[in-house]
């Protein structure tokens, strides 16, 4: 077993609040006790055989990032470019960019080379503090590529060196960018490869249903198959428009519903009745120029979780406490509510209950930070952590 020690300040994402003085003991790959320093079991301390002295500093459960897009290859900054200019995502995407761009870029990489750019990038997620990450497949819109990508992710989560992994099937992200393609046919394609992809290793099935994207009625049709494929549901819903994502989301009591910037006060409603978690990306919202209504989901008792929303094209963000910082100053929340968000929110949006607190019998996925107070996050706009551990293992500082 192992003590951390000296813990100023242990923001625990329980009942119990933020600790002060405080310990935490771990017994391989999960928290065996934590609570005020030298208040210790004695039976446990007599098996501490290794020590951690955190200096006063703040402690956190690993920050968690609920959506992402890590895997792709290319890069989309002459888009950037042009929406700094004020061109919209539809203008981006019929100058030929967009997610097609990265599409026909990703197609065209060797999947080991693929593989390799992909794991570089996941390292980065630990230089912010997260030890959860949901990575999406949906760059390559084809078959083999996108069930090869989640074999990729799978294989990817199992690396000691890397956050966790959860892995979400996006194939339906967009129209391929083939001459053949049409949108209702490949929503029956992608619904017919669900089973291949829970076999591959997904455990979500996401739909980018929106303007321009896919319809409610196809997103319906895909996911529905997906939760026969023992697939959980998540969905991309009313970011460009308000097209009825949201409302699809709690018919199917999907885990999550992401992005949410065009939703109303009666989605957020109907999110909340559902148990949907609001994932929200602050990066995107601001890269876009339109807010979710977050007030309304805290209000309608909506859970709310924090993604990077990292892809080529609109964020570049691997860092979650980064994420905080912008939930803090654009969404207005408490830093209290948005370390939640970024935590134990993050855990519901996976449907995991083993991690996002600091409490007995959860995972040991820590976090010492260079702080002494959770105040610092939303002044250093990318504050740096001086430890990881990930299972029980340091595997950062």
């Amino acid at each position: 077993m192992k003590r951390l020690r000296n813990i100023g300040r242990l923001f625990t994402g329980t009942p119990a609040g933020v600790v002060e003085d405080a310990s935490v003991i771990i017994d391989g790959e999960e928290i065996a006790w934590c609570g005020k320093q030298r208040d210790e079991p004695r039976e446990l301390m007599e098996s501490v055989a290794d020590e951690h002295d955190c200096a006063g500093g703040l402690v956190t459960a690993g920050l968690i990032d609920a959506h992402t897009h890590p895997v792709y290859a290319g890069d989309r900054m002459a888009e950037v470019a042009m929406r700094s200019a004020g061109a919209t995502y539809e203008q981006v995407a019929k100058a030929g960019g967009g997610i097609r761009a990265t599409v026909s870029a990703t197609r065209a990489e060797p999947m080991s080379a693929l593989e390799e750019a992909t794991a570089r990038r996941l390292w980065t997620w630990l230089e912010g503090g997260a030890t959860t990450i949901e990575a999406k497949t949906g760059y390559h819109l084809q078959r083999e590529g996108e069930i090869e990508a989640t074999r990729l992710l799978a294989r990817l989560g199992t690396r000691p060196d890397l956050p966790r992994i959860e892995v979400t099937f996006l194939a339906a992200h967009a129209l391929p960018p083939d001459r053949w393609a049409r949108m209702g046919a490949y929503a029956k394609q992608v619904a017919d490869w669900c089973d291949d992809a829970y076999m591959a290793g997904a455990r979500f099935c996401d739909v980018f249903c929106d303007r321009g994207y896919f319809s409610v009625a196809q997103s319906r049709a895909i996911l529905k198959a997906a939760i026969k494929s023992k697939l959980i549901p998540r969905l991309h819903a009313d970011e460009l428009a308000r097209t009825g994502g949201s409302r699809l989301a709690a018919e199917l009591h999907a885990v999550s519903a992401d992005h949410l910037l065009r939703a109303n006060r009666g989605d957020a409603a109907a999110l909340a009745r559902a148990g949907v978690v609001a994932t929200l990306a602050p990066g995107t919202a601001l890269a876009i120029g339109k807010l979710p209504p977050v007030k309304e989901l805290m209000d309608a008792g909506a859970v709310i979780a924090l993604g990077s929303d990292h892809n080529p094209g609109t964020s570049g963000i691997t860092s979650m406490s980064v994420v905080v910082a912008l939930a803090v100053a654009v969404f207005k929340m408490s830093v209290e509510r948005a370390l939640l968000a970024a935590t134990l929110g993050g855990a519901l949006s996976l449907s995991r209950s083993d991690r996002g607190v600091v409490e007995a019998h959860k995972l040991a996925d820590l976090v010492l930070w260079e702080a002494e107070h959770e105040g610092a996050f939303a002044w250093a706009y990318g504050l740096a952590p001086r430890t990881v551990w990930l299972r029980g293992t340091q595997v950062f500082a």
